[in-house]
């Protein structure tokens, strides 16, 4: 909370003291809950230390480390106060019934259900439509006495949340995208990001409904669902939440003259809040208050551990990626791109498929996006238009939770539901994410003739 405070204090007020406050508080975070780590999280941080030390030796090693440091601090505050929101939706019965209404639909219109709804629940919920979501499908799905027509119940749907879930990121104001590429390249007209965003999220949705009615051509499924009475109570709340969370966060933008993620990082916790008290509200303002007070503490006391490791992931491959990036031979990758006169569409269609590659290697896609953007915006002009190369970064981001096993995406649904990553894309969404990339591919090409 500490390091949150701070950093939004030196968003809004540039006060330098509190930029100072940030990276301290950063470095006790990662100190306190050091007895919980994990291999991921120490292999992080070696990672991290290991290029401070090799940055430490350059010409401007102290001041890069420290805009690192700067970074890895702004991810991990932004990260910790929108997954608050998640922390109230877990405890909404509102986005219960909401869910359990989605993963009911009859056959014809459940991929539309989960894949659309998994994409909206996601815009508020984040990683927690996910959490909330995958263990509804497979109660639902595995309730038949055909085993045979149960797995492939549960791949459909799964698939579809899965698919579904993935666009939101490439536009949706609380997804981490924001936070890094919109602040990487502050010269991007967020209109145009948004339109190509939830453009593309609406193909490629409507391009798996296509991959999955060809894949099950040949298989009858019976629809044993009957259709469930539509929640209208619990979705008024729902878009109430929503809507509220974009109008503020859309006022601070205009009024404060901030990006649209740090506006969210102070709008969040104030929802949070809000829609605590509307759970926990009994008719009387004063219990109400007292019960709001008490629900709050637990959630910031049980769930700091949990977001602070995930503050300290985020935060550790945002400083391994702009470190890198001051490591890395810039002038020689300019001099080549000048040498080999790459067109910039060639480039563009290059950032998805390094993302994913790199993700076949374990290497997360927000350590790469941000490697790839501090390289990028090091070069004396930019190979492409910026708006153009913030949407293939984020559709290389998107893609790979269907693409790369060791997404986050793929991870948590893994772990929820006892299913491989590798079973989760390559074998279930593998072709989805090859006939993706080659709609990107298109796409880039007439976008680069138009912009």
């Amino acid at each position: 909370m500490a390091l949150s405070a701070s950093e939004l204090f030196f968003q809004y007020s540039g006060n330098p003291v509190a930029k100072i406050l940030g990276r301290i508080f950063l470095i006790l975070l990662c100190v306190f809950i050091a007895p919980s780590f994990k291999l991921r999280e120490w292999v992080l941080l070696i990672v991290a230390s290991s290029l401070a030390i090799g940055l430490y030796a350059t010409e401007n090693g102290p001041a890069d480390i420290l805009f690192a440091l700067d970074r890895a601090a702004f991810f991990a505050a932004f990260i910790y106060l929108v997954t608050l929101l998640k922390e109230a939706a877990e405890r909404s019965v509102s986005v219960l019934k909401l869910g359990t209404y989605l993963t009911k639909q009859p056959a014809g219109r459940r991929y539309y259900s989960l894949a659309f709804g998994g994409h909206l629940m996601g815009v508020l919920l984040n990683f927690g439509a996910i959490s909330l979501l995958t263990p509804l499908i497979q109660r639902g799905a595995r309730s038949g006495e055909d085993l045979k027509t149960n797995g492939i119940l549960e791949q459909q749907q799964i698939s579809a949340l899965l698919r579904g879930f993935s666009w939101m990121i490439m536009w949706s104001p609380t997804a981490l995208t924001q936070a890094v590429l919109f602040t990487a390249f502050p010269q991007i007209d967020l209109s145009i990001i948004i339109t190509l965003g939830i453009s593309s999220a609406i193909v490629m949705i409507f391009l798996g409904r296509m991959e999955d009615r060809f894949r099950w051509r040949n298989v009858a499924i019976p629809n044993h669902v009957e259709e469930p009475e539509f929640p209208t109570r619990s979705a008024c709340r729902f878009f109430i939440i929503c809507l509220s969370l974009v109008l503020l966060t859309a006022g601070i933008v205009y009024s404060a003259n901030v990006s649209a993620a740090i506006a969210l990082m102070l709008v969040a916790p104030f929802i949070m809040c809000a829609w605590i008290f509307e759970h926990e509200y009994n008719g009387g303002f004063g219990s109400s208050l007292q019960l709001t007070v008490k629900k709050l503490n637990s959630i910031l006391t049980k769930s700091s551990q949990v977001l602070g490791k995930s503050a300290v992931v985020l935060g550790a491959a945002g400083f391994i990626g702009e470190a890198a990036a001051k490591l890395a031979p810039v002038d020689l990758l300019a001099h080549s791109l000048q040498v080999l006169n790459v067109p910039s569409w060639a480039l563009l269609i290059s950032l998805p498929i390094i993302i994913n590659l790199c993700g076949q290697i374990a290497l997360s896609p927000i350590l790469v996006v941000v490697f790839l953007s501090s390289v990028l915006n090091q070069l004396p002009v930019l190979p492409a238009d910026p708006n153009l190369i913030v949407f293939a970064l984020g559709a290389g981001w998107a893609l790979s939770m269907s693409a790369s096993p060791n997404a986050s995406a793929t991870l948590l649904i893994s772990g929820i539901s006892g299913i491989a990553p590798t079973t989760l894309t390559w074998k279930w969404n593998g072709v989805y994410a090859l006939l993706c990339l080659l709609v990107f591919s298109l796409a880039f090409v007439v976008l680069d003739s138009v912009f």
